[in-house]
This record gives C-alpha cells, sequence and structure tokens, in this order.
C-alpha cells in the first residue's frame, strides 16, 4: 500500500476514527526486528532458531494488522519500505525498554538475598522468553490488586493468570507480585519489570500511528495528566486549539495528584504533565520545560466586604475564614512561608480542598477568603462571582510548564499538542494570572514598607 491509498484508508468516516491497534506480540516483534537486521527470512530463521514458514507468517501477520507492507522483496533479501523503516524504530525501542528491564533485574538480583543460587543467571535470557501474555497478565494483576480481576479484564481464565505469573517469576528469577491487605502488590523486582514493561507496549501501540504519521495523517490518543493549576485556563485552551487544527486525535485528560500522576508519566500511561513544576525535578528520566510563572492572590465572593477597600494587609485577613490547598502540598507550604515571615500563624481551622468546584462553592457562598492563583479563577473572576482583594504579595511565582519522560519520541500529535500549550503559555491568554514582578494585585507596592509588613516571601519556592 502506498502513501496515498494509506491517506484514503484512514481518513475518519462519519466524524469517527477508527485507530489501528495491533497485538503486542513480542515474538512477533522480534522476528521482524531479525529480518530487517539480516535482510533476509531464511538468516533471521537461522539466527533465531525457527523454520523459514513460522518467519514468513510472523511478518506476514504484522503486515496485515499494520496494513502496510514492510519488506520489499529483492533479489538481494529482504529490504525495509518505508512504512517498514517507521516502524522498526518503534520495534527496536520497545525491545529496548525490555532490555533495559532484564539489565536492572539482573542489578537488583545481584544486590539482594534472593534465596535462589546464581538466580541473576537466569534473567539474561528474559528479553527472548518474554511474551506478551506475561506481560500483560502481570500489568493487570499489579494493577487490579487480584488474580481474578485480572483474569476477568483479560478475557481468560484465573489459572491461565496464574501460569503466566509463574512462568514469568521463573523467568526473571525473583518474585514479581506480593498479597498484602489491598491485594497483590509488586516487588521491586516487579516494578521494575512492570515499568519496563508498560513503556514497552506503548512503544508497540505507536506504531500504527507513526505509520500514518508518515502519509500525513495525524491520528491516535494524546493523553494528558493535568494538575488543578493548569486545568482551568492553559490545557483547555491549548486542547481545543489542538482538536482545531487535527480534528481526529483523541484526548484524554486525567486529573489526580502529582505524586499519582508522576507514577503514570514514568510508566507510560499518560504522555505529559501539565501544571506547577518541582525544585528539584523529581525522577532521574522526567524532564521539565517551564512555560511562566503563576503568582497567589487572595480571592473572595464579588460584594465582600472586603471588597472596596483600597489597600489590605494579611494581618487584617484573620478575622475571616480561609480555605486552602491540602496540608502538605506545596501551595500550603508557600502560603505557611508568605504568612511565617509575615509574622502571622496560619488560620486556626480553615477548610482543606484541591478542588476548585469545592473552592469556588465555599467562596461564592460564603465570605470566606482564599489564597490561590488567579488562573485558577479566571473565568470566575470574568464573569463577576469572584474577585482578587488588594492584598500585596511579594515572590509567590511557581514555575507552570510541561513534565515528559527523558528521550521519549513523542507522535505528532503529542508535539502538536505541545506546540500549542508553548503558544498559550506565552500569550495574552494567561494575562489574568501574570503580574509585574512581586506584585499579584495590579497596585503599585507601598513605599517604604517592611518585608515582615508586606508578608513578603524571600525566595520562590522554585528554589526550595
Amino acid at each position: 500500500m502506498d502513501a496515498a491509498t494509506y491517506r484514503r484508508a484512514s481518513a475518519p468516516r462519519d466524524s469517527k476514527l477508527d485507530v489501528t491497534t495491533i497485538e503486542p506480540n513480542l515474538r512477533r516483534l522480534r522476528t521482524f526486528i531479525g529480518v530487517a537486521r539480516w535482510g533476509s527470512v531464511r538468516k533471521a530463521a537461522q539466527e533465531m532458531h525457527l523454520t523459514q514458514p513460522a518467519v514468513t507468517r510472523a511478518v506476514q501477520k504484522l503486515e496485515s494488522e499494520l496494513g502496510v507492507s514492510l519488506f520489499q522483496r529483492t533479489a538481494r533479501g529482504m529490504c525495509a519500505t518505508s512504512f517498514g523503516t517507521v516502524a522498526l524504530k518503534r520495534a527496536t525501542r520497545a525491545l529496548e525498554h525490555l532490555e533495559r528491564a532484564q539489565s536492572e533485574l539482573g542489578d537488583h538480583l545481584r544486590r539482594e538475598e534472593t534465596g535462589q543460587e546464581n538466580s541473576w543467571h537466569t534473567t539474561r535470557h528474559l528479553v527472548h522468553a518474554l511474551t506478551h501474555r506475561h506481560l500483560q497478565a502481570l500489568i493487570a494483576t499489579a494493577e487490579s490488586g487480584t488474580q481474578a480481576a485480572a483474569a476477568a479484564f483479560l478475557g481468560i481464565s484465573q489459572p491461565a493468570v496464574a501460569q503466566a505469573l509463574n512462568d514469568l517469576e521463573k523467568q526473571a528469577g525473583a518474585p514479581l507480585l506480593l498479597r498484602a491487605g489491598s491485594g497483590m502488590i509488586a516487588t521491586t523486582a516487579g516494578e521494575v519489570l512492570l515499568r519496563h514493561g508498560k513503556l514497552a507496549l506503548a512503544e508497540i501501540a505507536a506504531m500504527p500511528n507513526d505509520i500514518a504519521e508518515s502519509t500525513g495523517v495525524i491520528m491516535g490518543r494524546v493523553r494528558i495528566g493535568v494538575l488543578p493549576l493548569s486545568g482551568t485556563l492553559l490545557v483547555p485552551r491549548a486542547v481545543s486549539r489542538l482538536i482545531e487544527e487535527h480534528h481526529s486525535l483523541q484526548i484524554c485528560l486525567v486529573d489526580g495528584s502529582y505524586d499519582t500522576l508522576l507514577r503514570q508519566l514514568r510508566y507510560g500511561d499518560i504522555d505529559v504533565i501539565v501544571g506547577p513544576l518541582r525544585a528539584p525535578c523529581p525522577a532521574g528520566d522526567i524532564i521539565q520545560e517551564r512555560l511562566f510563572d503563576s503568582t497567589l492572590s487572595v480571592i473572595a465572593r464579588k460584594g465582600h466586604p472586603l471588597e472596596k477597600r483600597k489597600a489590605l494587609t494579611l494581618a487584617e485577613l484573620g478575622q475571616w475564614g480561609w480555605v486552602l490547598p491540602r496540608r502538605g502540598t506545596p501551595a500550603y507550604l508557600l502560603i505557611e512561608r508568605i504568612l511565617s515571615n509575615a509574622g502571622l500563624a496560619m488560620p486556626s481551622n480553615p477548610i482543606e480542598s484541591n478542588g476548585l468546584a469545592a473552592i469556588r462553592a465555599l467562596l461564592v457562598e460564603s465570605n470566606r477568603l482564599s489564597m490561590i492563583s488567579r488562573h485558577q479563577v479566571y473565568f470566575e473572576e470574568r464573569d463577576g462571582l469572584l474577585c482578587i482583594l488588594p492584598v500585596e504579595l511579594y515572590e509567590t511565582g511557581r514555575p507552570v510548564g510541561i513534565a515528559s519522560r527523558a528521550g521519549a519520541v513523542h507522535s505528532a500529535g503529542v508535539l502538536a499538542l505541545l506546540k500549542h500549550l508553548r503558544a498559550v503559555g506565552s500569550g495574552d491568554a494567561l494575562v489574568a494570572g501574570k503580574s509585574r514582578r512581586g506584585d499579584n494585585t495590579g497596585h503599585t507596592p507601598a513605599a517604604g514598607r517592611s518585608a515582615r509588613e508586606q508578608g513578603t516571601l524571600p525566595r520562590s519556592l522554585e528554589n526550595q
């Protein structure tokens, strides 16, 4: 199939795109890589200890699933087509993830006493023995907590799941799952295989999208981890622009705590996290890109008794009830530092919430105050539900941006998302949350007032 034919075949019908999926068959993938490497079915069969018909069937099955020819049969042997070259990159990356798992498991077993003599030698053949059914059983059991739930999810029997896990643990040379009160949880060795296994499967799943991209068709899923600070304005506007440009993309917005989203990012469940960045970077396999700094403001309902005041100090706000971020979060710690530097204690009995809907309702229907980013109440301020009180806060900036996996090869859809995030993050669309240095209210800071009177934060959280 040529590129023009592929574009026609991949075009959405009735505004609904049936995204191509393939079976993540690792043996088939290894065979495909072998034929590409040796340029011959016969040579690949010899090197991989398979029959030539078995190699041919594996390649033909993969071509059938992808809907393209991966090789051109010539007198000189098997030469990868343009589609084959694209697929080979993802296939190679998938096996590289499994090779890293094999290496890390070997290192782990050499460090730990497993009770099995020379158990680390077993892992040397893990990449060649591993099948996608092994990985699916491990992933489903670790995520559901029981073999019964894993079997139901995979559509197979529970004994089949148990057998796959037993085989996998023998190949890995160490226990991968342990029973706990909450169900089965992954051991250290299990986490290694779980993370690299999921990343390998994600690479395989990206093959059809890469092939489509090579013909000019942008398709597939873009999975975005959304933190509260980016969920009101930055991500929605970027996603709207993305869909206008590539209407066939499937967008999945995933809410959650930072730790939850970070794990999903590192394990390949989402493509990026958008929101406040962490300093230092939370993991060696994560990279961060700053888009802008978001500052804190004191928020109240429209018509609040303090709204008409020309200027306020933090000390004057102590009599009012507060809605604050959850205790221990970076935003809570920043507020705690602001009040401490102003010589003030934290409110005695605040309502703690990270949910914007709950914060909005609590503010609109009471005289409570909150200290959050102006970005988060952009529409409420615009529509006259909430207002910004004239309290001067200094150096409350938190860097907001994008976290992604180091070394990841992003799909065209993710690259387009990043382009729009950068455009929205640097444009006038976010002016409601940007301010002049040291001024979160739009008022000129009063001269001659001390840092303690102003509630100044001596250094931003970014440098903590």
